[in-house]
């Protein structure tokens, strides 16, 4: 194998592709070395490179946004759960920052083929795909593909390179159709949220084909860094939460998440619901379940492949619901029936949308209608009555195809909301994302992790609802993370919920998997071990702080401030039923805490000056 790696970037291939679809130029550029070394790779080094080049005014669907397709640092090494990549841009949704990350092989391929990522800008000027086999780039003119779902995309694709190996990152019609909330698809896996799908669409780029054989990462200490993956390994393999994951995916959660008041129920308006059983993960694998699949080098295999037979959809096998997408098109609506939120599922997979957002808006909708404030004449003659899955199922196709009432929700929630008058306190969703399933209600420092995520309503950002509960069975006191109660509005809940949130920068940099929590001892080792200079739990916290910050920034480049640090009165509204009956943050006290303690001046919502030396981050100009 020949290995084109430069000993200056360990863990990196040192060269990144540049494809302007426009020009039809395709070259190469040197990885930026002090942006991998304080921002190590990943999503924090996309937001360092798109820092300086996009503005407040630039539309996310024009031709000059630039969207980024990112691998980390160990990708391609034997850390576990390490083989993840993003996807970053300006995003067509909140107008922020834009951040996705995905599973699966694409990533391991694309740095295979030796390239740390790919930085695409312009627009063809029909629709095409960029094939990339090793050194060999071509962008290639295909107008067959436009309009075909994802699964069909896929198999063409393959057949063309005639090679089953090839891999394939790619858009659905919803891309097509620039929804706001589209997403890509990664040999089964999505990248969803912030609408990078659109962002794909608007530069008639349908997908990227990589194959690659000629790079594999240099170790700084190969050695030791061997000894710490073991060690590594070993954790993981033996957590409680991986047997559990590997049992029932991460549809284990929907019981649990219930019985703490977690799971959102009849779009945020109920504590408690006697059909949750029927939706759960024990119930997905008696009766759906084929088999388990991992990403490239898992230890934990969450996937689900499952069967589905309906009168409205037979489908001999793909890929199981997540959690979030049994709650989104379950419990928000109602819906008991596991086979019409599998199938939501496998349709969102082929359109390319993004489960949470669709189900939320979907939801949204369903609202609406049972409280009287639209009829059927506003939504095509549909009747939505809770637990009506087949309009569910009606209202996706719709979404994906821009027709009839589709058009507008195509545009999410707070488009929806205006489309009907309807008052944005009564919308769930922040900084225009609709927030995922967990209710702040039952862990209050959620309300800090939506309102600050740098790219709309994210759990990703901060999991204070599992790590907070110690149910990731570590100890997270060295890096400042400690247990607290879900019900307290204290100092301690939002130091520990910013901890986590950086924690979980550094993450979104050297992808990690969030469901592969080794100590974060183990992580500076090898951090350490594979870059080869001095990395300790001291720069474990800075960095992510560092990264996170950065992130802040671009927000506040594109005209973010304190004032859009909110949270929907619906979501801050007490149940009177459920395991959180009662409970609701004060939020007021709690990002007053959260500005205090980020060093963030509470009227513009930007970090100081002083902030901004600290973290090295004072020559970026916003």
């Amino acid at each position: 194998m020949n290995n084109q790696a430069n000993k200056q970037y360990f863990g990196f291939t040192g060269k990144l592709l540049h494809i302007n679809l426009t020009t039809n130029t395709i070259k190469t550029e040197k990885l930026n070395r002090d942006y991998a070394k304080d921002f190590l790779g990943g999503a924090g080094y996309a937001c360092r490179y798109l820092i300086d080049k996009i503005s407040k005014d630039l539309d996310p669907l024009a031709p000059e946004n630039i969207i980024m397709v990112m691998t980390g640092p160990f990708c391609l090494t034997s850390a576990p759960s390490f083989g993840r990549f993003v996807i970053c841009s300006k995003s067509p949704y909140t107008k922020n920052w834009g951040e996705s990350n995905c599973g699966g092989f694409f990533g391991p391929e694309l740095k295979r083929a030796g390239y740390d990522g790919v930085i695409i800008i312009g627009k063809a000027k029909n629709p095409s795909y960029i094939k990339i086999i090793n050194d060999k780039v071509e962008i290639i003119e295909d107008l067959s593909l436009w309009g075909k779902g994802i699964k069909e995309t896929r198999n063409i694709l393959k057949n063309l390179s005639k090679s089953t190996k090839i891999r394939v990152l790619c858009i659905g019609p919803a891309g097509e159709n620039l929804v706001k909330y589209s997403n890509l698809n990664a040999d089964g896996r999505s990248a969803g949220r912030t609408g990078m799908g659109a962002v794909m669409g608007s530069k008639n780029l349908k997908a990227i084909i990589v194959k690659g054989d000629i790079f594999k990462p240099e170790i700084a200490n190969p050695s030791e860094f061997k000894s710490v993956v073991r060690k590594t390994i070993k954790f993981i393999i033996n957590a409680n939460a991986t047997k559990v994951l590997r049992e029932y995916g991460t549809s284990a959660g929907v019981m649990s998440t219930h019985a703490v008041g977690d799971l959102p129920i009849k779009y945020w308006a109920q504590g408690y619901w006697k059909d949750v059983e029927d939706i759960s993960g024990e119930k997905l694998k008696e009766n759906h379940l084929i088999n388990n699949v991992s990403c490239y080098g898992c230890s934990i295999g969450c996937g689900r492949i499952v069967e589905i037979k309906h009168d409205d959809h037979n489908v001999p096998e793909c890929e199981g619901p997540e959690y979030e997408t049994i709650a989104g098109f379950g419990s928000m609506i109602l819906n008991n029936n596991l086979e019409s939120i599998a199938i939501a599922n496998d349709l969102c997979n082929d359109y390319g949308l993004d489960t949470i957002s669709a189900s939320g808006v979907i939801a949204f909708l369903f609202h609406l209608y049972n409280k009287g404030k639209i009829n059927r004449e506003d939504i095509d003659g549909l009747e939505l009555n809770w637990g009506n899955h087949r309009s569910m199922l009606t209202l996706l196709r719709k979404i994906g195809t821009r027709s009839g009432i589709g058009n507008i929700l195509a545009e999410g929630s707070i488009a929806t909301g205006k489309h009907f008058n309807i008052p944005e306190d009564e919308i769930a969703a922040i900084n225009n994302l609709e927030p995922p399933y967990h209710d702040i209600r039952a862990c209050y420092g959620l309300a800090l992790t939506y309102a600050f995520s740098p790219r709309g309503a994210c759990h990703m950002t901060a999991d204070v609802y599992k790590v907070l509960r110690k149910q990731n069975e570590i100890d997270f006191s060295s890096i400042d993370i400690h247990k607290v109660d879900m019900f307290v509005n204290s100092k301690e809940m939002a130091k520990s919920t910013i901890k986590l949130q950086d924690y979980r920068a550094l993450y979104s940099s050297l992808i990690s998997c969030e469901f592969s929590n080794p100590p974060p001892e183990f992580m500076a080792e090898l951090i350490e071990n594979l870059l080869g200079f001095d990395f300790n739990i001291e720069k474990i916290k800075l960095t992510g702080e560092r990264i996170f910050n950065l992130k802040r920034l671009f927000n506040i480049k594109m005209g973010l401030t304190s004032e859009d640090d909110i949270i929907p009165k619906i979501l801050l509204k007490p149940l009177n039923e459920g395991a959180a009956e009662g409970k609701a943050p004060d939020f007021k006290k709690l990002k007053k805490y959260f500005y205090k303690i980020r060093n963030w001046n509470p009227i513009t919502g930007a970090p100081t000056v002083n902030k901004l030396k600290e973290l090295n981050l004072d020559n970026i100009k916003i």
